[in-house]
């Protein structure tokens, strides 16, 4: 299992947690002043825009959208604070860890491997300006993520032509639960959007991409 969490009022508390955690003690635990400002911005863009796509009067397609983005940022940030800066961190003890949300390692791991399979996906239009894609492992009876994957990492770009390569894919979303949820603006409507999705592993390991697919914005 992930140790972000994949609730909306779960994941804030364990921001607002974290973020403060880490700048506290970055002098003790030996992590550079600028990682962490480059971590605080994303967490003041995230709770922004989270403010401002959680009031309705200002809930618009577009804010939800900078809300989604800044969430992706900020997550990619945590990510890469705890794998090169906290999680085997000589002087970070077991029970600083778990006050940072994580779980200690284990001093006997199993091995992860990394992700070898490819997701299956299904695209759905649930509403105007949104796209679902949901995912599971191949053959799978169930749609959602298989045993030791934290998610799903997809690519996406808007362009009248498809993208050459996957670098050409412009845009990143993550998500830990099917489905995961592109929203674009009102604008952007019956535009092609193409896009190319992977594992990620517990262990932020990387599986291959997929093809690039391509649907509609509705």
């Amino acid at each position: 299992m992930g140790y972000i969490p994949g609730k909306a009022d779960k994941y804030v508390l364990f921001v607002d947690n974290f973020v403060p955690a880490v700048d506290t003690n970055k002098t003790a635990w030996g992590i550079p002043d600028a990682e962490v400002t480059t971590l605080k911005g994303a967490h003041t863009a995230f709770k922004t825009a989270f403010a401002t796509a959680a009031e309705p009067a200002t809930r618009t397609s577009v804010a939800v959208a900078v809300k989604n983005t800044a969430m992706a940022e900020l997550t990619a940030q945590i990510r890469q604070m705890v794998e090169f800066r906290i999680r085997r961190n000589p002087v970070i003890d077991r029970p600083a860890l778990i006050g940072l949300g994580l779980k200690p390692l284990d001093t006997h791991p199993t091995p992860i491997p990394d992700p070898d399979t490819i997701p299956q996906i299904e695209i759905t239009m649930p509403a105007p300006r949104t796209l679902h894609i949901k995912f599971r492992a191949e053959n799978a009876k169930r749609w959602g993520k298989p045993e030791g994957i934290h998610g799903i990492e997809c690519l996406w770009v808007i362009a009248d032509t498809p993208p050459a390569k996957i670098k050409d894919l412009l845009h990143s979303s993550f998500a830990t639960k099917s489905p995961l949820e592109l929203s674009f603006d009102e604008d952007e409507r019956g535009k092609r959007v193409y896009f190319a999705v992977r594992w990620e592993s517990g262990t932020v390991r990387k599986g291959k991409w997929s093809d690039v697919y391509n649907a509609i914005v509705p």
